[in-house]
């Protein structure tokens, strides 16, 4: 009896982990306005428009904050699998023009190679995010198709993104 409690105990945690995450406050929304005070990484400023047509992964972070820090890898090496498969990450932080040094030094040490946009309070507000980190992903259309405070299922929803036809 004990073996077949534990089994069914086993069924039911694989079959939670396999259950899809639910949509979540992110998914539906209008990529915000690249508001920015600046941007690093790229010649020029980046606009919405330029983002049309593109499946495009926003991460919201600031270099003060340690779970934005420790999962950067992840978005680096997420960046380096599916740049070549049209996939574009823009970085947004909050951090003001004062702070920009230590912004750029981070950028060089993570290897970011992404455009990074900062001072970013209109978009902040735009999408209402409160905590961050928060990754929201955008689909060709530019509306998003999934988001969170962590990277759990979003090369799932990457995929899904990439093999829609709009």
């Amino acid at each position: 009896m004990l073996l077949l409690v534990v089994v069914a105990a086993g069924v039911l945690i694989v079959l939670q982990k396999r259950r899809p995450e639910p949509a979540g406050e992110w998914v539906g929304r209008a990529l915000p306005p690249l508001e920015v005070g600046g941007w690093l990484n790229t010649d020029r400023p980046l606009a919405t428009d330029d983002l049309r047509g593109k499946v495009v992964l926003v991460e919201f972070w600031a270099t003060w904050c340690p779970p934005c820090v420790r999962h950067m890898p992840e978005v680096v090496e997420f960046h380096e699998r599916f740049a070549s498969r049209g996939v574009t990450v823009v970085g947004l932080t909050s951090e003001s023009a004062q702070a920009i040094e230590t912004v750029r030094q981070f950028v060089e040490r993570m290897e970011i190679e992404w455009p990074i946009g900062y001072d970013a309070g209109v978009a902040f507000n735009a999408l209402g995010v409160r905590g961050i980190p928060t990754y929201v992903l955008y689909d060709r259309t530019g509306r998003s198709v999934w988001g969170g405070h962590s990277l759990r299922g979003l090369e799932d929803a990457t995929v899904a993104a990439l093999a829609k036809q709009d």
